[in-house]
């Protein structure tokens, strides 16, 4: 049996995150779109092996493990869910996007 976490991806999360490519393949290129789904991707793809590597998102405490990634190499925000089992991928936005307002609106 593996103590691996298992990635879990919720419907905001890939709601997000296809509006996100689609918005970049009609205004950027398709070769942005793919540049950004790559590496999103890599990041994602790297968290089982050290889930609790970014910090917590002090707002959504009281929601349970909410962590945030800060993407270096692209302009987004991954907010996830670790359970300890599971990485559990919440919402992807643009990080000029204003976030007290995201908090305020959308349900996590």
């Amino acid at each position: 049996m593996s103590n691996t976490p298992q990635l879990v991806y919720s419907r905001r999360f890939d709601r997000d995150f296809s509006e996100i490519l689609r918005y970049l393949r009609q205004s950027v290129s398709d070769r942005a779109a793919d540049i950004i789904r790559d590496r999103v991707f890599e990041v994602i793809d790297s968290l089982p092996e050290n889930p609790e590597r970014y910090p917590p998102e002090p707002r959504l405490a009281h929601l349970g493990n909410y962590r945030v990634i800060r993407m270096r190499k692209a302009p987004y925000k991954i907010f996830y869910r670790y359970t300890g089992t599971q990485i559990r991928m919440e919402r992807i936005f643009h990080s000029k996007r204003d976030f007290d307002r995201i908090f305020r609106r959308f349900k996590f």
